[in-house]
């Protein structure tokens, strides 16, 4: 039987694999009145840049290293917009009664999730990433649930200074993704799937929703989305361009 410090190898499938299915649901398809990654983040890019603006389809369309200080403009609005939702309990909370189905992650907890993920997804798109591919949306996860980018390097085998680009991620057979989903699925039940975790946690920081109140869950955001950004633009991990 687990106790609180080690958790339930069941409980550990099952949060695995609903981390990584809302992970594709908000990044992709959106949740509720929420839309996808790619969708918000081409909305705020099409504000930014208005007639200058191109759709990733067409062949005008500049390469994100063309277009910097746009792209660097528009995630920083992505992370302000995420930190005042984290912090929006109505909010929060109804976006958390529509994906906790079947994990034992508290409604507010799994909303901030969700809102990580999204933003996670819409940074990493802007910054080159195709977070269609499951591979690549396994790393932006990762990120987005406040796993470290060496921690991320770790999982998929790859030495203290090399970079996890793009194509190496792509060459990852699935039964390895479906062992690092695992790990992901580890790492939220250990952290957030008991009250004295949740304590803990809260002289920490993650992401604890109504433990602490909003201001913990948004500065937690906050901290996530400049993460993910410095290891998605490259210092860290590299997107690799595709041939």
């Amino acid at each position: 039987m687990a106790d609180e410090k080690t958790p339930d190898e069941g409980a550990v499938e099952k949060a695995g694999r609903w981390v990584a299915e809302l992970a594709e649901k908000v990044m992709v398809h959106g949740v509720g009145p929420v839309t996808g990654s790619a969708a918000w983040a081409e909305d705020r890019l099409s504000r930014r840049q208005s007639a200058d603006y191109r759709a990733p389809d067409d062949n005008e369309r500049r390469p994100p290293e063309d277009m910097t200080d746009d792209v660097d403009a528009v995630i920083a609005r992505l992370i302000k917009e995420s930190v005042a939702a984290a912090g929006t309990q109505g909010f929060v909370t109804g976006l958390g009664g529509l994906i906790t189905a079947g994990v034992t992650i508290p409604a507010n907890v799994a909303a901030s999730l969700a809102i990580n993920l999204r933003m996670a997804g819409a940074i990493a798109h802007l910054r080159g990433w195709d977070i269609r591919d499951p591979q690549v949306r396994t790393v932006v996860m990762m990120l987005a649930i406040g796993m470290s980018a060496q921690n991320v390097l770790a999982a998929f085998g790859v030495k203290v200074g090399q970079k996890l680009g793009e194509q190496m991620i792509r060459k990852i057979p699935m039964a390895v993704l479906h062992a690092i989903n695992k790990k992901a699925g580890f790492h939220l039940v250990a952290k957030y799937g008991t009250k004295r975790a949740a304590i803990t946690l809260a002289k920490g920081v993650p992401i604890l929703g109504g433990i602490v109140g909003g201001a913990v869950d948004a500065g937690a955001t906050a901290v996530i989305g400049r993460a993910t950004d410095k290891a998605l633009r490259g210092d860290t991990l590299r997107a690799e361009e595709r041939k």
